[in-house]
């Protein structure tokens, strides 16, 4: 279980998406330095949620099928694959991971 903080900034970094998100269709215009500065949102709420999933409440790293998909998601992310390949990839090698070793 996350700590009170990490489900805060979590949290609070989902709600910002959402609404950064829900108001781009009623203002189509934004400056360039905001639609700069907040492109990163998704991918690091992603990070944030992959960060709370691996870690156990005293924060140590568990062991198991996520951290392969983090890793394959990582290394398409560093080639610069589109992000919803990343996470489609991720997804696809826990599934696997899951479906062979039967975890």
């Amino acid at each position: 279980m996350a700590g009170p903080l990490a489900l805060a900034l979590v949290l609070g970094l989902a709600s910002l998406s959402y609404v950064m998100r829900a108001t781009g269709s009623f203002l189509p215009n934004l400056p360039a330095a905001v639609t700069a500065r907040t492109g990163g949102l998704a991918p690091a709420l992603l990070a944030a949620l992959v960060a709370i999933q691996l870690t156990g409440p005293n924060g140590v790293l568990h062991l198991d099928v996520k951290v392969p998909a983090v890793l394959v998601a990582a290394l398409l992310a560093a080639l610069r694959a589109p992000f919803i390949v990343c996470v489609i990839a991720g997804a696809v090698v826990a599934a696997l991971l899951r479906a062979v070793f039967h975890l």
